[in-house]
């Protein structure tokens, strides 16, 4: 796609800011296109953010807590997973962290000069990260009731120039390119069916245990500050050494202390009210990669509650045991990840590459590769960036145009009247991914039967064919050689 179409609707009901994906086209337009290449941009984002983030630590923590706060953000493997994949996470972390250091920069300059850089800086953030507005808003509010409660009229009508400005970029980008894609039928269905809203206000126990069930999983993904001491069938060990206790205090603590300490509570705590306030009205989703662009702050709250419970002991050894403890979970974890590299963050990787190898490296001539419909994606892109020694036959989906699976599988005769004359015959599907992008859950219902593979089912449907080999199998992708009879 060139500069043009990327500004329209992406293939697969994808989505990502104009600025990022231009970012990642130039660099394509310069170096080529490979995994590399595309990972460039995101890599650099993730880089930047961490040189970027020890000022802004500096400034609102204590030196030794400036040092662990960092240490979070380079560590943990999901920040660092978001980093390599060609995904806008890395880059709205990044944004947040450089809203934060523009903060700083020009929240006493007055001058026109510096409010107007002020605005057009954050202005054009938002063109690179839809959850920026989130942060500029929160920043924007904290600072006018701030204003406003102190009747320092002067500070804020003149502090509304970059506000304004603010408000005027996003408005822009949403006019321009963001609405063609805002509002997302299927995305929210399938969010909600999955519970990533925040239910507000919950109306019953199950939504109420969302609350707690959601901090969890925000302490292990994306700050990675968990870790399994105990592995036992033993619940009340497993709650007293495997939940994050730690991180947990330190992060309600540090919001107190905050809250108590007034100067930048309500910049650091508006943000968290409006990403709330939209996931509870179904328009941003929570969970895991959803959650990375907050992390600053998340971080900034824990070690500054981590560092005031420590202080309380009056030691620096003490003091140095805490934040040791705190930053061991991704240290441990990154360890985990270099020494077992095919485990790092796998329920988020796709082994399409490596399953595409395998064939390549082992295919004959007059073997026939069969892509079912569910792995293509991958293929197509990797067949356009390696040289392999075959061009597979794609598999059609004729699941929307069937009525029921006998049905279904006499429209894939089409595709099996290939596998006449060969005597050796490659599958390669997803055992894990069952659904396209855009379907309804579990429709049609025919061929989602409950606790039935669909991959499996077709597999048996083929084994009158001859010999089935499982050749290769990976965390999503499966291939199956069947040697004809």
């Amino acid at each position: 796609m060139n500069y043009i179409e990327l500004s329209h609707s992406l293939a697969y009901q994808q989505k990502a800011p104009i600025g990022f994906l231009w970012s990642v086209k130039t660099w394509v337009n310069l170096l080529g296109t490979n995994e590399m290449v595309l990972r460039l941009f995101p890599l650099l984002c993730g880089i930047a953010a961490i040189f970027l983030f020890i000022p802004v630590a500096k400034y609102f923590l204590r030196p030794m807590a400036a040092v662990a706060a960092v240490a979070i953000l380079a560590l943990a493997p999901p920040l660092v997973f978001h980093s390599v994949e060609i995904k806008q996470y890395s880059t709205e972390l990044f944004a947040t962290i450089l809203i934060l250091y523009i903060y700083i920069r020009y929240q006493q300059r007055l001058t026109w000069g510096s409010l107007l850089t002020w605005g057009l800086l954050g202005a054009v953030i938002l063109w690179f990260s839809y959850s920026s507005i989130f942060i500029l808003a929160g920043i924007a509010t904290g600072m006018s009731c701030r204003n406003l409660y102190q009747r320092n009229w002067k500070l804020f009508f003149r502090q509304l120039v970059p506000f304004l400005l603010w408000a005027a970029g996003f408005a822009l980008n949403y006019l321009l390119f963001t609405h063609k894609h805002a509002e997302s039928k299927w995305a929210a269905e399938w969010f909600g069916f999955y519970h990533y809203f925040m239910p507000l206000p919950p109306a019953n126990m199950e939504e109420l245990r969302w609350y707690p069930a959601a901090l969890y999983h925000l302490i292990a993904y994306p700050l990675g500050l968990t870790w399994k001491l105990y592995t036992g069938n033993s619940i009340l060990l497993k709650a007293l050494l495997n939940t994050p206790w730690l991180p947990l205090i330190g992060l309600f603590y540090g919001i107190w202390l905050y809250i108590k300490e007034k100067r930048y509570a309500l910049i650091l705590l508006f943000p968290f009210l409006f990403v709330f306030l939209a996931s509870g009205l179904k328009l941003y989703p929570l969970n895991e990669r959803f959650w990375v662009f907050i992390c600053p702050l998340l971080i900034l709250f824990i070690v500054k509650g981590t560092d005031q419970l420590a202080s309380f002991f009056n030691s620096d050894k003490v003091s140095l045991l805490f934040f040791v403890l705190l930053i061991a979970p991704p240290v441990y974890n990154s360890a985990q990840s270099l020494v077992y590299p095919d485990e790092f963050i796998i329920h988020k990787r796709s082994f399409q590459k490596q399953a595409l190898t395998y064939v390549n490296s082992h295919f004959k001539p007059g073997d026939l590769v069969y892509v079912y419909w569910n792995d293509l994606p991958g293929y197509r892109f990797y067949k356009h960036t390696y040289p392999y020694n075959f061009t597979a036959l794609e598999g059609g989906d004729y699941r929307k145009i069937s009525t029921s699976y006998p049905d279904y599988l006499n429209h894939l005769q089409k595709d099996f009247k290939s596998f006449e004359g060969r005597k050796r015959i490659w599958v390669i599907y997803n055992h894990l991914i069952l659904t396209d992008i855009g379907d309804e859950i579990d429709q049609p219902a025919w061929y989602y039967l409950k606790n039935v593979n669909p991959t499996d089912r077709l597999m048996s449907y083929l084994a009158p064919l001859g010999k089935q080999e499982n050749v290769y199998t990976s965390f999503d992708v499966k291939v199956t050689l069947i040697t004809l009879k």
